[in-house]
């Protein structure tokens, strides 16, 4: 009898030979298509969902969060009209380009001391919603991806990243609080899913530009890294079951170590602008799922199917017959992207992920 699909991606966490290569066009629990790509798809699909169309390995489900206070307009001055508000009532401004962000407002900029940071209202999660598909994946066979949050990222973009970093080196208490607050929210939202029943919580923490990490590694590890320890320590504690993937951007080689001590599962993208993926494959891979990715930034848009293709081929190659990967974007697709570029992803993500090498 033929093994599914959350078999398959068991076989994998758990340290064993896969019997395919899975694929996901989304990226961890974030959907993969730009909303432009999205409609691409409707028009010329005549479907609905992408998973399905294509019959990836992975199933979608995060719960809802919502600001927790009654304006998040009313944290900030004069924003750009259009901004919307998220749920720590950080504003986005798209700039009149749909599936982009132009401006960001945060809403701490102007925080002075740990009390102003204690006094945001935190995130409200709401668990009461429609439960029903995560059983409904479970039943087909299908794991289940659901959002979880994030530390460092947010913490920035609550705060403003040019005050944060400053914070980091000169008010390090104030970088403590905002890391707590953010922290705190991460572990009730990961402890929220898991209970929930999703399988793999998705977390993101972008750290790395295209050159090297945006703070110094020991930053990274005197402030962020005991944040994790916590919020994935008490997760397993309660939900040994659950594993955990991190999307982190950016070339991170300094820290891809601690990634593994902490015990993430998982990690994304192994961004192929800044980050070879045969050479760390060859120095990790077997204490880390790392993802084999297509660029979302040069292949996908500017090259051709046929190089979609041979790229695919390229990095099951590299894993060969332990198949110890997952094939996704590296980032979401952006609306630039030829359709048949995404077509020649998935077919060839499914052909070569099959193949023994």
């Amino acid at each position: 009898m033929a093994i599914r699909p959350a078999d398959n991606l068991r076989l994998l966490l758990d340290g064993k030979t896969p019997e395919w290569i899975g694929f996901s066009l989304d990226v961890g629990a974030a959907p993969g298509f730009s909303e432009p790509v999205l409609e691409e798809f409707r028009r010329l699909t005549g479907a609905e969902d992408p998973r399905e169309y294509f019959d990836t390995d992975v199933r979608l489900f995060s719960l809802k969060t919502r600001f927790g206070g009654d304006d998040p307009a009313a944290l900030h001055g004069e924003v750009e009209p259009g901004t919307t508000f998220d749920e720590w009532g950080i504003g986005h401004w798209a700039g009149g380009l749909p599936g982009t962000t132009d401006r960001t407002y945060p809403p701490l900029a102007r925080a002075r001391s740990v009390r102003d940071v204690e006094a945001i209202p935190s995130p409200i999660i709401e668990i009461g919603g429609d439960l029903t598909p995560i059983q409904r994946y479970h039943d087909a066979g299908y794991p289940v991806f659901g959002y979880a949050g994030s530390i460092y990222e947010w913490s920035w973009w609550i705060r403003g990243m040019e005050p944060f970093l400053m914070d980091l080196v000169s008010e390090p208490e104030l970088a403590e609080a905002v890391i707590a607050k953010i922290a705190g929210h991460t572990k009730r939202l990961a402890m929220a899913s898991a209970s929930v029943g999703v399988d793999v919580l998705c977390f993101y923490d972008d750290a790395g530009t295209q050159r090297n990490m945006q703070i110094s590694p020991e930053l990274w590890r005197r402030f962020v890294k005991p944040a994790w320890d916590d919020v994935l320590g008490s997760v397993r504690r309660a939900y040994p079951a659950v594993r955990f993937f991190l999307h982190c951007c950016g070339k991170i080689d300094a820290i891809v170590p601690d990634v593994i001590e902490l015990g993430f599962d998982i990690l994304h993208p192994i961004q192929p602008e800044c980050m070879d993926f045969e050479e760390t494959y060859r120095r990790y891979g077997q204490d880390l799922v790392l993802t084999a990715t297509i660029s979302s930034q040069k292949i996908f848009p500017f090259r051709s199917a046929e190089q979609v293709r041979a790229e695919v081929r390229r990095l099951a190659e590299i894993v060969g017959a332990d198949r110890r990967t997952i094939f996704m974007p590296s980032n979401v697709i952006q609306p630039e992207t030829p359709w048949e570029n995404v077509v020649a992803f998935a077919e060839e993500a499914r052909a070569a992920g099959a193949r023994i090498w």
